[in-house]
């Protein structure tokens, strides 16, 4: 993948372990959110239509390479970007020439 770097790939994936490490316990708590629904809506589609976006463009990646998409997609359905980032590093191994 000439887009990525494996070190991009890996200090995202450190970075977003990092930022949910620090962000899960300050959501834990009460009170009403300040966020108004239409907004979060909006995020919602967003977001949803980008992860259809992220997991086309992994399929086409795994397509060009010989490699199977379909086992990644349950754990993208979880957490996408770090699925997407593992996918990526996954890709970049070297690849077995023949059979």
């Amino acid at each position: 993948m000439v887009v990525w770097s494996k070190r991009f790939a890996i200090a995202a994936l450190v970075l977003f372990v990092v930022a949910e490490g620090y962000l899960i316990p300050h959501t834990i708590g009460g009170g009403p959110s300040a966020i108004r629904p239409h907004m979060i809506q909006y995020i919602f589609v967003n977001y949803s239509l980008l992860a259809l976006w992220v997991f086309i463009w992994m399929f086409d990646q795994a397509r060009i390479r010989g490699a199977n998409v379909w086992p990644w997609l349950p754990p993208f359905l979880f957490a996408p970007l770090p699925t997407l980032l593992v996918f990526i590093l996954f890709l970049q191994r070297p690849q077995k020439v023949g059979g």
